[in-house]
């Protein structure tokens, strides 16, 4: 499966049993579209955008409230579990992380005013790969430094379960 940066906070997951888009910004094509807080939806797609659990084309989706309008969503695609956390005010609560329990791939946004928080999350979570949604080269230096690892960006993120680290936290940076 491949995991890219479209925009501001689009990221598209290209696996084997279906493509899903997180937070499209205009016409997106794909088997399934999440969109993190409330929106209108387009007849005849396949898309959520509120609270709940979801099955599609062997896709497991579980939208999970995080704050009022804002939606996280852990989902399991070719047998990556994955979770997309945007624009949290405060750490989650227990049904919350046990509803992100074992996530491989933590997708999460990273702001310079609330980087205290967000490194709370990552903490919470234990993803075994951390890719930040950053705004800014202050954010991404920081996040880096956090790590002590100064990790070249990549187009797409290739993932296979097999090959995911199991000792250390990968940190992933995609490029937009």
């Amino acid at each position: 499966m491949d995991i890219t940066f479209s925009n501001r906070n689009t990221i598209k997951i290209s696996a084997k049993s279906a493509n899903v888009v997180i937070n499209p910004e205009g016409e997106a094509k794909a088997d399934l579209l999440l969109y993190t807080t409330p929106t209108e939806i387009k007849p005849g797609t396949r898309a959520f955008s509120s609270p709940g659990e979801y099955e599609v084309m062997g896709c497991m989706v579980d939208g999970i409230p995080v704050s009022e309008g804002n939606t996280a969503y852990s989902l399991v695609v070719d047998d990556v579990h994955i979770s997309y956390v945007l624009d949290l005010e405060s750490t989650l609560n227990d049904d919350q992380i046990e509803r992100m329990d074992g996530v491989d791939v933590l997708i999460i946004s990273v702001k310079d005013d609330k980087a205290e928080l967000m490194n709370k999350i990552i903490t919470q979570i234990e993803p075994r790969v951390l890719i930040p949604l950053v705004q800014s080269d202050a954010e991404l230096a920081k996040i880096k430094a956090e790590f002590g690892k100064d990790v070249e960006a990549v187009e797409k993120y290739k993932v296979v379960k097999k090959d995911l680290p199991t000792d250390s936290q990968e940190l992933v940076i995609l490029k937009s």
